[in-house]
């Protein structure tokens, strides 16, 4: 593959980011691959260096098989096409989906995923799909769902048709949070939908596994442990993501939702040697999130599967990707982090001629959404350091200034150049600030509590010295609500202490 990518992995971390080729994974055989398996396992093994697949003409999948059975969804996730897509909705022919699994089982196939685009709740055929699987003989019949709409009658009849895992994809672990990234107030709704999952596993004693899962976004990439702590005993794993480019459809998560800890350069993909996603026309994709069919490589209307995974546009795409020629391609801008207009693989395939890309949804969601961001600062000499802070604070929500006033800069330094209402003047009309607050302590609690960020953002000079005990009281006070604090790094080379004494000194060169 063209892409060499050589970060670390960190094993600590319960996350399905591991793409890396130096990752020590322990190579597990999909042929004995099941709901027993690990699934952050499962998923690293979809972006590890596995070189034997690298071939114009690879095995045929024994599991990585996704059907979109519809690309219906209620939810509007801002990291998600789903939001902004053109193509018409609907859902898929059943006889067309039982063939194509019964294709895929006779070719080797033995797990399914009755999920891509859509939400799989939304299909009232949803548990026919899965007791046909389980009568051709899949081994793993399982799902991903917002579990908004898993009522407990429908997870009844899921599970009662032979479901082996079900997965809750919930991208934020409290309310406020959850209804920004989903687009809907949903967050309770989905709780007693998890709980009851759990309970009818007790009552049943069927074995299906259940997982949660999370994209973590700049917004969340910080609330891991509330995670485990809101989830506790809900779940049998909780695995983490960071959020990317899928399918290259949305290049403005680079701008706005990447997390600030994810330094990938270039993303590692396996889709097109080892994953079978069939979409609701009867269509096969490179990209299980193909929302625009822009990565079509067959009609399985006209062809069969067997052709389509090993006919000239799939071997091609294979190739491209072999050689890291992808230009021109929905997975150049997915790959390497780019932002081009694309054309399909398959035009006859997709009503759209060229993707053109549009970040306005994502952005305007961000402006208009009610999340703030506190930010603590003197302000007397303004800075690129002050500059750097409010703009990192910007792409998280409104901004709201806590100035400190004369008194309290005094109480610990000397007595500012200018007076608060000067600064406060000057401040406020730094671009990305919303408003200013006097701060009249050193101790940021008694505005944290009155105003309730979602944010505060402070540079990382203070985890040590004289301001450590500050932070640790910030961070406790700020997780009483589910508020997060972000510590953008310290502006090397620039502060206000060293501008005065440079000012002295010049003061002193001159008398």
């Amino acid at each position: 593959m063209g892409c060499n990518d050589t970060m670390t992995c960190d094993k600590n971390m319960d996350c399905m980011h591991c793409d890396n080729a130096t990752c020590t994974l322990r190579q597990y055989d999909y042929d004995k691959m099941g709901k027993d398996v690990d699934l952050m396992e499962r998923v690293r093994l979809k972006k590890a260096n596995r070189d034997n697949l690298y071939s114009l003409e690879p095995p045929f999948p024994r599991s990585n098989f996704l059907m979109e059975v519809s690309n219906v969804c209620n939810h509007a996730c801002i990291f998600c096409a789903h939001q902004k897509m053109q193509r018409k909705v609907g859902k898929m022919n059943k006889d067309k989906a039982f063939d194509i699994l019964q294709q895929a089982y006779d070719l080797g196939t033995r797990e399914v995923g009755f999920y891509a685009t859509g939400e799989p709740f939304l299909v009232p055929e949803l548990p026919e799909y899965i007791a046909k699987a389980k009568e051709i003989g899949y081994t793993y019949v399982y799902l991903t769902s917002n579990g908004s709409v898993a009522t407990p009658e429908r997870i009844r009849a899921v599970i009662d048709a032979g479901l082996d895992s079900i997965k809750f994809s919930i991208n934020a672990p409290q309310r406020k949070l959850y209804e920004f990234i989903h687009g809907r107030d949903d967050f309770d709704k989905v709780m007693e939908h998890l709980r009851y999952l759990n309970q009818y596993r007790k009552e049943t004693g069927k074995n299906y596994k259940i997982y949660v899962t999370g994209i973590l976004t700049r917004f969340t990439e910080n609330l891991k442990d509330m995670y485990y702590e809101v989830f506790e005993g809900l779940a049998d794993q909780i695995v983490f993501k960071y959020v990317y480019n899928q399918g290259g459809y949305m290049p403005e998560i680079e701008d706005y939702l990447r997390c600030r800890c994810d330094d990938e350069e270039c993303r590692k993909c396996n889709l097109p040697f080892d994953a079978i996603s069939v979409t609701k026309e009867g269509y096969l994709s490179i990209e299980n999130a193909d929302y625009e069919n822009m990565l079509i490589v067959a009609d399985l209307n006209k062809v069969s599967l067997y052709d389509g995974w090993y006919g000239d546009v799939m071997k091609d795409m294979r190739r491209r990707f072999m050689e890291d020629d992808l230009k021109g391609t929905l997975c150049d801008g997915c790959v390497h982090h780019t932002t081009a207009p694309a054309r399909p693989t398959m035009p006859e395939c997709s009503e759209v001629d060229e993707y053109i890309f549009d970040d306005s949804m994502v952005r305007e969601r961000i402006e208009k959404s009610n999340l703030t961001v506190y930010v603590p600062m003197a302000a007397d000499i303004i800075h690129p350091g002050h500059i750097n802070i409010i703009k990192t604070a910007a792409q998280y929500g409104k901004v709201i200034v806590g100035l400190f006033t004369d008194e309290a800069i005094a109480s610990y330094k000397r007595v500012p150049y200018m007076p608060y209402e000067q600064r406060k003047v000057v401040v406020e009309n730094i671009k990305g600030v919303y408003k200013v607050v006097p701060q009249v302590t050193r101790d940021y609690d008694d505005n944290l509590r009155e105003l309730k960020p979602d944010f505060m953002v402070h540079g990382t000079d203070w985890r040590e010295g004289p301001l450590a005990d500050v932070r640790a009281k910030a961070i406790s006070t700020m997780r009483e609500w589910g508020g997060q604090v972000i510590e953008p790094d310290y502006t090397k080379g620039v502060s206000s202490t060293m501008i005065q004494k440079k000012i002295v000194d010049r003061a002193k060169e001159n008398s």
